[in-house]
């Protein structure tokens, strides 16, 4: 199978996108969704121990990395519009398998309610999900991150407004399985981290498969600060997608 990787621009509403993706030989695609003002440099971690019967398919939100700007408004519908226009230009065609970072997974979590035939399984890296659009208990460390990627990709109203409609639009995921994974270094040192915690348990009930891994040497950037976790987190996905046997997940050292 030639897994050699397609490096692409498409323009998409006037703006110029910038992806990646290579096939593989299982025919699912793992689609990668970065943080909040991050580029798909982020997943270079990951990319080199990921087997090649996976296809992976990377890119740059408009005005992120090597993608223009863009004149539409910066919510999570318009974003989940472009990846979906972005999949159907690149021709790679379901099934997908979701890893989303931060707030991408609001992306992808708006994205899997609206086209769950199409996405066998999500990872979500300490997602930012839940009643969180006042940042009243956001941890420091990703409240000042936000605050200054705020500029290069949205507005802080734009940020809610993706909360917000997600939360409008959420459906149960029914039966595709689901894996959060929580960041576990900075537990003591924020007083909120808890209730941090128990926006990412919430998440659970989404799927009648779901699990959750704490990765307690990790940062915010579980995917730089231990990759091997979220390589077996989307294995143990792709396995329970294809045996449809809930997998058990246990804190990982």
């Amino acid at each position: 199978m030639n897994s050699a990787w397609m490096e692409k621009t498409y323009t998409i509403d006037g703006c110029a996108f910038h992806t990646q993706h290579r096939r593989g030989s299982s025919g699912v695609t793992i689609v990668f969704e970065a943080g909040y003002g991050t580029s798909s440099e982020t997943w270079e971690p990951l990319m080199a121990d990921i087997d090649d019967e996976f296809g992976i398919f990377t890119y740059d939100r408009a005005g992120i990395g090597k993608s223009g700007q863009s004149s539409t408004k910066r919510t999570a519908e318009q974003q989940v519009k472009e990846l979906e226009s972005l999949l159907k230009a690149a021709d790679v065609k379901p099934p997908y398998l979701a890893v989303s970072h931060s707030y991408g997974a609001v992306i992808t979590g708006l994205w899997a309610c609206k086209n769950r035939r199409d996405i066998i399984g999500m990872v979500l890296l300490d997602p930012a999900l839940g009643d969180c659009t006042s940042f009243s208990f956001i941890p420091e460390e990703m409240h000042k991150a936000y605050t200054r990627k705020m500029m290069l990709e949205g507005t802080h109203a734009e940020f809610s407004k993706s909360l917000q409609v997600l939360k409008q639009q959420q459906v149960h995921l029914g039966n595709m399985p689901l894996l959060v994974l929580s960041s576990g270094e900075r537990t003591e040192k924020f007083a909120a981290e808890q209730e941090w915690q128990n926006l990412h348990s919430s998440i659970l009930s989404l799927s009648n498969q779901s699990g959750w891994i704490q990765a307690k040497n990790s940062s915010h950037n579980i995917h730089h600060d231990e990759p091997h976790i979220v390589h077996l987190a989307i294995y143990d996905v792709w396995c329970a997608a294809c045996q449809q046997a809930a997998p058990l997940y246990q804190a990982v050292n």
